[in-house]
Protein backbone atom coordinates (compact mmCIF):
# COMPACT_ATOMS: atom_id res chain seq x y z
CA UNK A 1 0.00 0.00 0.00
CA UNK A 2 2.53 2.46 0.79
CA UNK A 3 4.56 1.82 -2.56
CA UNK A 4 1.29 2.29 -4.18
CA UNK A 5 0.58 5.65 -2.37
CA UNK A 6 3.69 6.80 -3.48
CA UNK A 7 3.87 5.50 -6.83
CA UNK A 8 0.93 7.83 -7.08
CA UNK A 9 2.05 10.75 -5.40
CA UNK A 10 5.37 10.62 -7.61
CA UNK A 11 2.90 10.22 -11.15
CA UNK A 12 0.87 13.53 -10.07
CA UNK A 13 3.65 15.63 -8.51
CA UNK A 14 4.33 16.82 -11.94
CA UNK A 15 0.49 17.50 -12.68
CA UNK A 16 0.69 19.61 -8.93
CA UNK A 17 3.51 21.46 -9.89
CA UNK A 18 2.14 22.76 -13.47
CA UNK A 19 -1.09 23.31 -11.50
CA UNK A 20 0.09 25.62 -8.78
CA UNK A 21 2.38 27.44 -11.66
CA UNK A 22 -0.58 28.19 -13.52
CA UNK A 23 -2.31 29.98 -10.45
CA UNK A 24 1.02 31.63 -9.27
CA UNK A 25 1.08 32.90 -12.96
CA UNK A 26 -2.63 34.28 -13.10
CA UNK A 27 -2.19 36.47 -9.77
CA UNK A 28 -0.68 40.02 -9.49
CA UNK A 29 2.58 41.00 -9.80
CA UNK A 30 2.78 43.20 -6.56
CA UNK A 31 1.21 40.32 -4.60
CA UNK A 32 4.06 37.54 -5.83
CA UNK A 33 6.39 40.17 -4.84
CA UNK A 34 4.85 41.19 -1.17
CA UNK A 35 4.90 36.84 -0.55
CA UNK A 36 8.41 36.66 -1.78
CA UNK A 37 9.16 39.49 0.77
CA UNK A 38 7.77 37.95 3.90
CA UNK A 39 9.33 34.92 2.82
CA UNK A 40 12.83 36.68 2.38
CA UNK A 41 12.01 39.19 5.61
CA UNK A 42 9.78 36.71 8.02
CA UNK A 43 9.10 38.87 11.38
CA UNK A 44 12.30 40.67 12.86
CA UNK A 45 14.84 37.63 11.38
CA UNK A 46 16.37 40.62 10.07
CA UNK A 47 16.28 42.89 12.15
CA UNK A 48 17.88 40.89 14.74
CA UNK A 49 20.63 39.70 12.64
CA UNK A 50 21.13 43.50 11.46
CA UNK A 51 21.32 44.65 7.76
CA UNK A 52 22.49 42.84 4.89
CA UNK A 53 22.13 42.78 1.38
CA UNK A 54 18.80 41.94 -0.08
CA UNK A 55 18.49 38.40 -1.67
CA UNK A 56 16.23 38.80 -4.07
CA UNK A 57 15.73 36.26 -6.55
CA UNK A 58 16.88 36.90 -10.04
CA UNK A 59 13.80 37.46 -12.52
CA UNK A 60 11.45 39.23 -10.43
CA UNK A 61 12.57 42.60 -11.16
CA UNK A 62 13.87 42.11 -14.99
CA UNK A 63 10.74 41.46 -16.00
CA UNK A 64 8.65 44.49 -14.94
CA UNK A 65 9.42 47.92 -16.24
CA UNK A 66 12.45 48.63 -14.50
CA UNK A 67 14.77 46.08 -16.34
CA UNK A 68 16.52 45.82 -19.54
CA UNK A 69 17.46 47.82 -22.56
CA UNK A 70 13.87 49.75 -22.64
CA UNK A 71 14.81 51.13 -19.65
CA UNK A 72 18.59 52.52 -20.44
CA UNK A 73 16.59 54.17 -23.86
CA UNK A 74 14.42 55.71 -21.51
CA UNK A 75 16.69 57.01 -19.41
CA UNK A 76 18.74 58.50 -22.74
CA UNK A 77 15.40 60.18 -23.60
CA UNK A 78 15.17 62.26 -20.38
CA UNK A 79 18.83 63.67 -20.46
CA UNK A 80 19.37 63.97 -16.82
CA UNK A 81 22.69 66.08 -16.10
CA UNK A 82 23.14 68.93 -14.12
CA UNK A 83 21.29 71.83 -15.74
CA UNK A 84 18.21 69.53 -16.27
CA UNK A 85 18.21 68.58 -12.43
CA UNK A 86 16.40 71.41 -11.24
CA UNK A 87 13.74 71.29 -13.83
CA UNK A 88 12.64 68.13 -12.59
CA UNK A 89 12.20 69.09 -9.13
CA UNK A 90 10.26 72.23 -9.86
CA UNK A 91 7.95 69.79 -11.96
CA UNK A 92 7.60 67.38 -9.39
CA UNK A 93 7.42 69.51 -6.67
CA UNK A 94 4.28 71.03 -8.17
CA UNK A 95 2.84 67.66 -8.84
CA UNK A 96 0.90 66.99 -5.17
CA UNK A 97 -1.63 64.74 -4.44
CA UNK A 98 -5.07 67.73 -5.60
CA UNK A 99 -2.61 68.27 -8.63
CA UNK A 100 -2.67 64.72 -9.64
CA UNK A 101 -6.21 64.25 -9.18
CA UNK A 102 -7.86 67.91 -10.86
CA UNK A 103 -4.91 66.85 -13.76
CA UNK A 104 -6.55 63.13 -14.23
CA UNK A 105 -3.26 61.82 -13.66
CA UNK A 106 -5.21 59.46 -10.63
CA UNK A 107 -9.11 58.60 -10.54
CA UNK A 108 -10.73 58.20 -7.89
CA UNK A 109 -7.43 56.86 -5.60
CA UNK A 110 -7.91 55.53 -1.90
CA UNK A 111 -7.49 58.34 0.85
CA UNK A 112 -3.98 59.30 1.74
CA UNK A 113 -2.40 57.37 4.42
CA UNK A 114 -4.38 53.86 2.97
CA UNK A 115 -3.89 51.52 0.95
CA UNK A 116 -1.15 51.47 -1.92
CA UNK A 117 -2.61 53.35 -5.00
CA UNK A 118 -3.67 50.60 -7.92
CA UNK A 119 -3.22 50.55 -11.43
CA UNK A 120 -7.12 50.82 -12.00
CA UNK A 121 -6.53 54.14 -10.28
CA UNK A 122 -4.06 55.77 -12.63
CA UNK A 123 -4.77 56.82 -16.14
CA UNK A 124 -2.67 56.04 -19.04
CA UNK A 125 -1.13 59.69 -17.82
CA UNK A 126 -0.25 58.18 -14.73
CA UNK A 127 0.97 55.06 -15.16
CA UNK A 128 3.44 56.83 -17.66
CA UNK A 129 4.21 59.35 -14.68
CA UNK A 130 5.06 56.64 -12.77
CA UNK A 131 7.02 54.71 -14.97
CA UNK A 132 8.96 57.79 -15.42
CA UNK A 133 9.63 58.56 -11.73
CA UNK A 134 10.72 55.37 -11.14
CA UNK A 135 13.60 55.43 -14.30
CA UNK A 136 14.38 58.98 -12.99
CA UNK A 137 15.18 57.65 -9.55
CA UNK A 138 17.39 54.95 -10.90
CA UNK A 139 18.86 57.23 -13.23
CA UNK A 140 20.05 59.03 -10.01
CA UNK A 141 21.39 56.40 -7.72
CA UNK A 142 22.58 54.44 -10.47
CA UNK A 143 22.88 55.75 -13.70
CA UNK A 144 26.11 56.81 -15.74
CA UNK A 145 26.95 57.20 -19.02
CA UNK A 146 25.79 54.18 -20.82
CA UNK A 147 22.19 55.22 -19.64
CA UNK A 148 22.93 58.97 -21.31
CA UNK A 149 23.38 60.12 -17.43
CA UNK A 150 25.94 62.69 -17.62
CA UNK A 151 26.49 63.69 -13.75
CA UNK A 152 29.83 65.15 -12.39
CA UNK A 153 29.46 63.07 -8.91
CA UNK A 154 31.97 64.38 -6.02
CA UNK A 155 30.30 63.05 -3.37
CA UNK A 156 28.97 59.92 -1.80
CA UNK A 157 25.92 59.96 0.20
CA UNK A 158 23.47 57.37 1.88
CA UNK A 159 20.18 57.65 1.28
CA UNK A 160 17.45 56.50 3.82
CA UNK A 161 14.36 55.16 3.17
CA UNK A 162 11.48 53.54 5.97
CA UNK A 163 8.29 51.51 3.85
CA UNK A 164 5.81 49.96 5.54
CA UNK A 165 6.49 46.60 5.42
CA UNK A 166 3.15 45.71 3.13
CA UNK A 167 4.08 48.33 0.62
CA UNK A 168 8.22 47.83 0.85
CA UNK A 169 7.79 45.95 -2.90
CA UNK A 170 7.14 49.32 -4.30
CA UNK A 171 10.77 50.39 -4.11
CA UNK A 172 12.52 47.14 -3.45
CA UNK A 173 13.55 47.55 -7.41
CA UNK A 174 16.35 49.79 -6.25
CA UNK A 175 17.68 47.38 -4.05
CA UNK A 176 17.62 45.10 -6.74
CA UNK A 177 19.10 47.65 -9.21
CA UNK A 178 21.66 48.66 -6.06
CA UNK A 179 22.81 44.39 -6.17
CA UNK A 180 23.01 44.86 -10.70
CA UNK A 181 25.13 48.02 -10.36
CA UNK A 182 27.55 46.89 -7.71
CA UNK A 183 26.74 49.91 -5.63
CA UNK A 184 25.72 49.63 -1.93
CA UNK A 185 22.43 48.83 -0.83
CA UNK A 186 20.81 47.23 2.57
CA UNK A 187 17.44 46.61 3.70
CA UNK A 188 16.16 45.85 7.50
CA UNK A 189 12.79 44.83 8.82
CA UNK A 190 11.55 46.66 11.75
CA UNK A 191 8.49 47.33 13.95
CA UNK A 192 7.15 50.65 14.63
CA UNK A 193 9.31 53.30 12.43
CA UNK A 194 7.27 54.40 10.25
CA UNK A 195 5.53 57.45 12.01
CA UNK A 196 2.23 55.46 12.45
CA UNK A 197 2.93 52.35 14.68
CA UNK A 198 3.54 50.21 12.09
CA UNK A 199 6.07 47.53 11.13
CA UNK A 200 8.42 48.71 8.25
CA UNK A 201 11.40 47.89 5.87
CA UNK A 202 14.14 50.24 6.39
CA UNK A 203 16.32 50.52 2.66
CA UNK A 204 19.51 52.42 2.60
CA UNK A 205 21.65 53.00 -0.91
CA UNK A 206 24.87 55.12 -1.24
CA UNK A 207 24.96 57.15 -4.21
CA UNK A 208 27.29 59.63 -5.79
CA UNK A 209 26.94 63.68 -5.56
CA UNK A 210 27.45 66.20 -7.57
CA UNK A 211 27.94 70.27 -5.86
CA UNK A 212 24.93 72.04 -5.04
CA UNK A 213 23.02 68.96 -3.55
CA UNK A 214 21.69 68.76 -6.88
CA UNK A 215 20.86 65.63 -6.81
CA UNK A 216 19.81 65.06 -2.89
CA UNK A 217 17.15 67.51 -3.85
CA UNK A 218 16.01 65.58 -6.79
CA UNK A 219 15.57 62.46 -4.79
CA UNK A 220 13.68 63.95 -2.27
CA UNK A 221 11.03 65.38 -5.00
CA UNK A 222 11.09 61.78 -6.98
CA UNK A 223 10.45 59.89 -4.03
CA UNK A 224 7.45 62.13 -2.93
CA UNK A 225 5.89 62.01 -5.76
CA UNK A 226 6.32 58.34 -5.83
CA UNK A 227 3.93 58.68 -2.83
CA UNK A 228 1.75 60.58 -4.44
CA UNK A 229 1.34 58.06 -7.49
CA UNK A 230 1.34 54.99 -5.47
CA UNK A 231 2.83 54.22 -2.06
CA UNK A 232 -0.10 56.66 -0.72
CA UNK A 233 1.63 57.68 2.85
CA UNK A 234 0.71 60.60 4.52
CA UNK A 235 4.41 61.10 4.96
CA UNK A 236 7.59 59.04 3.37
CA UNK A 237 10.15 58.84 6.04
CA UNK A 238 13.25 59.24 4.04
CA UNK A 239 16.99 60.91 4.91
CA UNK A 240 20.38 61.70 3.50
CA UNK A 241 23.58 61.61 5.02
CA UNK A 242 27.02 61.86 4.83
CA UNK A 243 30.14 61.66 6.92
CA UNK A 244 31.04 65.87 6.60
CA UNK A 245 27.28 67.38 6.97
CA UNK A 246 25.25 64.66 9.01
CA UNK A 247 21.82 64.23 8.38
CA UNK A 248 19.23 65.61 6.35
CA UNK A 249 15.72 65.04 6.86
CA UNK A 250 13.70 64.40 3.81
CA UNK A 251 9.82 62.99 5.08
Amino acid sequence: MTQIVGQVREELSEEFRERVRARLRAQPLDWLVEQLLTLLLPGNAVAESGPRRPSVPSGVIEKTEEGGTARRARLRELGLDEDSLSRYVERYRSLNRSVLEAGGYLIDPPRKGDALIPGKCRSARGEALLREVRDVLYGLLFGGEEEGVLLGRTGRELLTLTVPRAKAHTVAFLLRAATETGAEGTCQDLRGDTGDGTAGTVFQIEYGEVQGDLVGSALSASLKLLNNLEINERVLHGRRENAEEGVRADG
